[in-house]
């Protein structure tokens, strides 16, 4: 019964075996021709390159790469959809560059983006030079654009002819980066082929790349030495046949029987008489210019001289007739001004009296002015009134006024003392201190080192010459507790100001 069973089961497994047999030969043989397992397969290989239609025969997006065949591109599967595996065997630079490239109405622009792009991220070594040809071919392409879109204007305006010799030196270095030998490529169309782009760079020299629009393009390009030779030996025959010639058989029709050398001096004297006409012409206008500022400075100078004072000496016309009446009113200002001076001289001296009136009338006039500025300085709660600058500095004024006054009272400068040294030193230390740090507008420095004042030592604070406010105060009688570097409370600034100042 088992024998019987396994007579029965083996043929059903041998017939399976061999049904298995034509789909593994299949599976197989699509395993070589996938791209994406065997690399041989791919149509970009290092030492070829292959192209198919089917790469320009849409839109130049890296989109469409998804459909390229498995046989000649590596191609996996995305969410169930197949995407292409960019890399080396499928850079989608190159391919959006040759698909431009190839296209009759391609984006030249893009096409050239897209390969100098691809020249950087890695291609393998065939399809480097494939991309430098097409590269080239671009170039040339912008390059008759260029012409038919400007055509004479080439060569006057200047955007046009610098993007015009961009692409010609560009497709220059395109051709040369192009290694021939290592550069195998083939289509499955017959429209394109290797020959056929060779000679579409051949026509590009031809009709770009010569040497002919190296002028146009500031290539200064060396003659040869024969073509040197030639033209030296042109300019030299023309040269001495020129001058050196018979008179009968060389010289122009106009010349006849006349030798060179004497028509071309005749020639000579022809230009030298044109010549000189001319400067006779310009000398005439120079004469006639001359006249006319001869006449403007007589017209000037009629300003400061009047006809005839040149014997004189002296020129009397209107201007200096005006600048001697400012001078005589000058020196008439100047003998009053010294006149008011000496007055004010014996005034001061107590030397003078007008008219029987004393000049100390006067002086008791501005002593009362200083009782009145003292009754303000002691009032410094008013608003608006006057600053604690404003007082330092009048402040100082004041003490060398008193200073230098022999009848100045006692009293007087002590309450002045009293003022400065309690309120306005030790009132308030800190804005005392701000106060005497501000930049004098006039000065350019720090008030401290303008009005001696602000000084920190009491010992400094010169109001006259040598004479300080601590020696002046002290000689009135101002106590030496006020008179001092130590600060004062509050409660003593009060009694200081109360005693002085009931």
């Amino acid at each position: 019964m088992v024998r019987q069973d396994m007579a029965s089961y083996i043929p059903l497994c041998v017939a399976a075996v061999f049904a298995t047999l034509p789909a593994a030969r299949m599976a197989a043989a699509q395993a070589d021709d996938d791209c994406s397992r065997n690399l041989a397969s791919c149509d970009l290989q290092e030492r070829k390159t292959h192209l198919r239609a089917q790469i320009w025969s849409g839109a130049c997006d890296p989109s469409q790469w998804d459909a390229l065949p498995r046989a000649g591109y590596p191609i996996e599967r995305v969410d169930g959809s197949p995407k292409i595996k960019v890399g080396p065997r499928a850079p989608v630079h190159f391919l959006n560059g040759v698909c431009e490239a190839h296209r009759p109405d391609g984006d030249v622009d893009h096409g050239l983006h897209e390969l100098e792009k691809a020249m950087t991220v890695g291609l393998l070594p065939s399809q480097r030079n494939a991309a430098a040809l097409f590269e080239g071919l671009l170039h040339c392409r912008k390059l008759a654009q260029l012409e038919d879109r400007y055509q004479g204007e080439l060569t006057t305006r200047l955007a046009p002819r610098e993007a015009f010799c961009m692409h010609r030196g560009m497709a220059k270095a395109s051709f040369t980066r192009v290694r021939w030998e290592g550069l195998e490529m083939s289509y499955d169309t017959s429209d394109f082929s290797l020959t056929g782009h060779a000679e579409s760079m051949a026509q590009c020299y031809a009709d770009y790349l010569h040497g002919g629009y190296d002028a146009t393009c500031g290539i200064v390009s060396s003659p040869s030495p024969a073509a040197i030779d030639a033209a030296a030996q042109a300019v030299s025959s023309d040269i001495l046949a020129d001058y050196f010639g018979t008179a009968t058989e060389d010289a122009p029709p106009g010349d006849r029987a006349i030798p060179p050398l004497k028509a071309m001096l005749a020639r000579k004297i022809e230009m030298a008489d044109s010549s000189l006409q001319a400067s006779a012409a310009l000398l005439d206008g120079l004469v006639k210019k001359k006249d006319l500022l001869v006449g403007s400075y007589e017209g000037m100078a009629s300003m400061f001289c009047l006809p005839g004072s040149e014997t004189t000496g002296l020129c009397s016309g209107p201007l200096p007739s005006a600048v001697a009446r400012l001078h005589e009113g000058y020196e008439r200002a100047v003998l009053r001004s010294q006149t008011i001076l000496d007055f004010v001289d014996r005034w001061v001296s107590g030397l003078y009296e007008y008219q029987g009136k004393d000049v100390r009338v006067e002086l008791q006039s501005s002593h009362d002015g200083l009782r009145d500025m003292l009754a303000r300085a002691e009032a410094p709660a008013v608003p608006n009134e006057m600053t604690l600058l404003q007082k330092i500095e009048l402040m100082k004024r004041d003490m060398a006024l008193l200073a230098d006054r022999s009848t100045v009272e006692s009293d007087t400068l002590k309450r002045q003392c009293s003022i400065y040294f309690c309120e306005i030193r030790n009132r308030n230390r800190t804005f005392f201190t701000n106060a005497c740090n501000q930049i004098d507008a006039i000065a350019g420095r720090p008030l401290k080192d303008v009005n001696k004042l602000c000084a920190a030592d009491v010992a400094e604070t010169v109001v006259s010459g040598a004479q300080t406010a601590a020696a002046l105060c002290a000689s009135v009688g101002l106590p030496a507790a006020y008179v001092s570097n130590t600060a004062m409370t509050a409660r003593a600034v009060d009694a200081c100001m109360s005693e002085f100042h009931p």
